[in-house]
């Protein structure tokens, strides 16, 4: 694992009508396949009030599969940040996602990425953050070719007929996010797209590991992206055959 300092110089920070910063700072971290490359990027986008490495385990392991994986930090959702947190910021970061894939394809870190193979994971707040760059009016990236979004809220604002493909993920028993809101998801995406249930699941520790769920949900996150990003694998239609028989999940196809 590597950092980049990452900054955006000509966007402040902004929240409840102040300025807390001149620009934004999105410190990056960089989990790497071992191999000159090149090999397709993943930008994960952290959850509210969590940073980067609360997702250590799930980027090392998705990089593992053949990906660079890139989690910037993002200024109102991070408490390392220091600047206070704000759930109103989400649109900006739907910018700053963007603005890191540029950045990355000019660091040397760049060398090893191949750049029309792009996909945005996210989990939480980063879920809604996601789906924004995917199908969301305005903060569309068309650079990006799969979305997975992990406990997502349901979207706001105009949702537009979207390219990428869709991996929709959420535990049945999310404390924190109603499973009801990835289920609004699911109707407001047109796109292709996947319905994962966590059956019993809550909502950080799948992704974050230890559970029975963990290893199932990197497998899917894995296999999506290997047909939809990555062009490889046995293709997205295999993820039913895979997960149908297991009692921890449920996948569901639109």
């Amino acid at each position: 694992m590597s950092e980049l300092p990452i900054v955006d110089a000509g966007r402040p920070v902004v929240s409840d009508g102040s300025t807390l910063a001149q620009e934004r700072s999105l410190p990056t971290y960089v989990w790497a396949p071992v191999g000159p490359g090149p090999f397709p990027l993943v930008i994960f986008v952290h959850g509210y009030d969590e940073g980067p490495l609360v997702y250590q385990r799930f980027c090392s392991n998705l990089a593992s599969s053949g990906y660079v994986v890139a989690a910037p930090s993002f200024p109102l959702e991070d408490p390392a940040s220091g600047l206070g947190l704000d759930r109103r910021d989400l649109g900006n970061e739907a910018v700053d996602v963007t603005f890191v894939i540029s950045a990355l394809q000019r660091d040397p870190v760049g060398k090893k990425l191949e750049v029309a193979r792009i996909a945005v994971v996210g989990h939480s707040d980063g879920a809604d953050v996601a789906l924004m760059t995917g199908y969301q009016q305005g903060s569309v990236d068309p650079t990006v070719r799969a979305i997975v979004a992990d406990a997502p809220d349901a979207m706001a604002g105009v949702v537009v007929r979207g390219i990428a493909p869709l991996l929709l993920v959420q535990g049945t028993a999310d404390s924190v996010v109603p499973y009801a809101d990835s289920r609004i998801v699911f109707g407001q995406v047109k796109a292709p797209k996947y319905y994962l249930s966590l059956i019993g699941a809550d909502h950080l520790a799948p992704i974050a590991g230890g559970t029975p769920w963990t290893p199932v949900l990197d497998n899917a996150v894995a296999d999506f992206l290997d047909a939809t990003v990555a062009g490889r694998g046995p293709g997205v239609a295999a993820l039913d055959g895979r997960l149908g028989a297991s009692p921890l999940v449920r996948l569901q196809a639109g």
